[in-house]
């Protein structure tokens, strides 16, 4: 069989579209696997966030044309999308298309059209037509039900590689959940760019809430959990979904960016610290053992010392079992790229690292408080090399705790029963009981 590879960088979303195009070539004969020499096609599925992660796009192409001198390079994603010159040039590269695109690959694969076909991605008013059949290398299964956003924060140049928020037809996510159970799925991951927009382009049919309550209804499916929401967009309706479905993973993912009222000014985000402080409040209150991360950058442009504090004070305060912490990093193209008053690298990462003290205390309590408890466990990797015989297994359970135990034969999709028997670094320790 001819051989090809897909090179994958940044989100879930990503993640999703690459293994439907995986499927899409499987389908036309390819065996697609790891990037070796003999590989006949490489797509590269890139990433476009921040500054760095174009530069890794490039650096990637790079490898891949060192690797496989022969093969033909095709260059998808989002830093493609922005900026398809960036590696139009580049020794191998034979097509660089866009994301909307990405449906089309057979056809691009036999076209001999011209180099870059990459449409004016603000015009899409639908998803690009992808489904997956299987989730390879993956215990965990992520579908696609929304991309693009509508917010245009002015450290983002995402809604410019995605274009505006379009939801994938209820009937057809809950077609995608039902395949993927099939094939042995027991969590199913909800993922877009932005998933609290679901359905507002759909004339009313369904919100997030609807759209979930619809899959706990049509499918088996074990396990929901959802990506990342936004605060003002977790409802009532939702909350309530998660407190009363065991199906649902008691886990929210919610960015908060900053603490300090006038840097969400700055970033164009939609509501103040107190809005944010209130709301985690209340829902602790519905759901007391969820657990609760949250996004936030330090040293976005202007940040004072009286900001970061204000920011260190609201997190000291909330309760949150985790934290993903961004130095800010300057995108060009986007308002916060423009603006004065930009923090020195150095300062931006001193205060990161502030916050993932806080974090670290709070995610070690967090575990702490799950010993003696039971919890369900989809295993994904091996534990790190040690010295006992018995093979160790990490997975994550509902409330997206990371555990660690042995008695696992390997990762194979489903829940396992886990007795929570110590912690350790933020990490629980146990023994599979069922």
């Amino acid at each position: 069989m001819r051989k090809a590879a897909i090179l994958t960088l940044g989100c879930k979303a990503n993640q999703f579209e690459s293994a439907a195009m995986q499927g899409e070539l499987e389908g036309i004969g390819f065996q697609v696997g790891t990037l070796v020499h003999d590989c006949e096609l490489v797509v590269v599925n890139t990433c476009t966030v921040t500054g760095a992660t174009d530069t890794q796009s490039r650096k990637l192409v790079r490898r891949v044309r060192r690797v496989c001198p022969n093969a033909r390079i095709f260059v998808t994603g989002c830093a493609a999308q922005i900026d398809p010159s960036m590696f139009s040039g580049l020794a191998g590269v034979t097509r660089v298309f866009g994301n909307m695109e990405k449906q089309d690959l057979e056809p691009l694969l036999a076209s001999a059209g011209p180099q870059i076909q990459v449409s004016d991605i603000a015009q899409a008013e639908h998803c690009p037509t992808l489904t997956i059949s299987g989730f390879a290398h993956h215990s965990r299964a992520f579908v696609q039900i929304q991309t693009g956003c509508n917010n245009f924060c002015t450290y983002c140049i995402i809604p410019y590689a995605r274009g505006r928020s379009r939801s994938v037809l209820p009937s057809d996510v809950v077609a995608q959940v039902q395949t993927l159970v099939a094939v042995g799925f027991a969590e199913i991951v909800l993922t877009g760019i932005h998933i609290g927009q679901y359905g507002k382009d759909l004339n009313g049919q369904l919100d997030l809430a609807g759209l979930v309550a619809l899959i706990l209804q049509s499918t088996s499916a074990a396990r929901i959990r959802l990506g990342s929401v936004e605060p003002q967009e977790l409802t009532p309706a939702l909350i309530d979904l998660i407190s009363t479905s065991p199906r649902v993973c008691p886990h929210l993912h919610i960015p908060l960016q900053s603490g300090s009222n006038s840097v969400l000014q700055r970033m164009r985000r939609t509501y103040s610290a107190d809005f944010f402080r209130d709301k985690i409040f209340a829902i602790r209150q519905v759901l007391p053992k969820a657990g609760l991360g949250f996004d936030v950058i330090t040293g976005f442009p202007g940040e004072s010392c009286a900001e970061f504090e204000q920011t260190k004070a609201l997190l000291v305060a909330l309760p949150f079992s985790y934290l993903h912490v961004f130095p800010y990093s300057s995108r060009s193209g986007t308002v916060a790229a423009q603006m004065s008053g930009q923090v020195p690298v150095g300062l931006r990462r001193a205060r990161a690292a502030e916050l993932r003290e806080i974090a670290r205390v709070k995610t070690e309590a967090f575990a702490l408080g799950f010993v003696g408890k039971e919890v369900d466990v989809v295993f994904h990797a091996r534990a790190a090399a040690n010295t006992e015989t018995a093979t160790r297994w990490r997975g994550v359970s509902g409330e997206y705790l990371e555990v660690e135990c042995a008695g696992v034969g390997s990762s194979n999709r489903q829940l396992h029963r886990v007795q929570v028997q110590g912690a350790v670094a933020g990490r629980a320790l146990g023994i599979v009981v069922e």
